[in-house]
C-alpha cells in the first residue's frame, strides 16, 4: 500500500515542480517583480522590498 502512496506523492510532487518553473518562466518572460510585503502594526500591508525574478532565480 505505501508503495502506491509514495508513487502517488512522487507524482504530484513533479507535477507541483514543474507548475512552479512554469509560473517562473511567465513572471520572467512578462518582467514581474516579486514583492516582499509587510504588515504594519495596524495591519495594514506595504511593500518592503521588489525583488526581480532574475535575482530570485539566481538564488536557486
Amino acid at each position: 500500500m505505501s508503495i502506491h502512496l509514495d508513487s502517488e506523492d512522487n507524482r504530484r510532487n513533479k507535477f507541483a515542480d514543474q507548475i512552479l518553473k512554469d509560473l517562473l518562466e511567465i513572471n520572467k518572460l512578462q518582467g514581474i517583480s516579486i514583492k516582499k510585503m509587510k504588515a504594519d502594526q495596524n495591519g495594514i500591508f506595504y511593500v518592503e522590498q521588489e525583488v526581480s525574478i532574475e535575482d530570485l532565480l539566481k538564488k536557486f
